[in-house]
């Protein structure tokens, strides 16, 4: 069966994926709901990141680039680390 004959959620991910992953997605995940979280990594490791990268010298602003964060939420990973350090 042509994937043009799929559901358009299969269609789009074959396209991005190809036709035998999808494939597998579906056979593995079909009937389930997922969320996929804004952000790759986990909280903590980007935690250990901003913290590591803010004691070798970048700047709020710099680590708010490199890490898209808002400066605020980088301020707020900083004082927890004075908090619990």
């Amino acid at each position: 069966m042509a994937h043009s004959d799929w559901q358009v959620i299969y269609q789009e991910l074959a396209d991005v994926i190809g036709e035998e992953a999808t494939l597998k997605v579906f056979m593995n995940f079909r009937g389930s709901t997922a969320n996929f979280p804004l952000n790759l990594v986990r909280h903590d490791v980007t935690l250990q990141h901003v913290q590591f990268d803010y004691q070798q010298g970048c700047s709020i602003h710099q680590l708010s680039q490199k890490y898209d964060l808002a400066e605020r939420a980088v301020r707020n990973y900083l004082q927890h680390n004075r908090q619990t350090g």
